[in-house]
């Protein structure tokens, strides 16, 4: 969940609670008609200018992403274009320098070839059940 979703949900919260709390403190307190409906007007009229306000800051804050969003969608786009040229330029930097390496390694590998059958044509033959002795130091 990002900050703006949990700060409505703590805001709604604390407002759902506050009334809640409000109205059962109301509801248990024994009083007269005309005073419990006065200590009503009272808590609705002191809660009215906080929900306001957090009306107003909530739709500031909305108002603040949305004009955030819409100022970096463009350089957002503009950063994934450049990105994706400087890779494609990067690629065709590299494509000779990855065909002259895989040339090499074929070259290598032929010349390790070579060599082996070299190696293989030379050495005495042995027969079978003789061990290869290793050089003395």
């Amino acid at each position: 969940m990002n900050n703006l979703g949990k700060f409505f949900s703590y805001t709604i919260g604390a407002v759902v609670g506050g009334l809640v709390g409000g109205t059962i403190v109301l509801l248990t307190t024994p009083k007269k008609g005309e005073e419990f409906r006065n200590d009503i007007k009272d808590a609705a009229s002191t809660i009215q200018q906080p929900l306001k306000d957090a009306a107003n800051s909530i739709s500031m804050v909305k108002d603040r992403v949305i004009a955030l969003k819409d100022e970096s969608m463009p350089i957002l786009k503009s950063t994934v274009s450049d990105l994706g040229n400087l890779l494609q330029e990067w690629k065709e930097d590299v494509q000779p320098y990855l065909t002259k390496i895989k040339n090499n390694v074929v070259q290598l590998e032929a010349a390790k070839d070579k060599l082996a059958n070299k190696m293989t044509e030379h050495s005495p033959e042995k027969k079978p059940g003789e061990e290869e002795t290793p050089p003395s130091l």
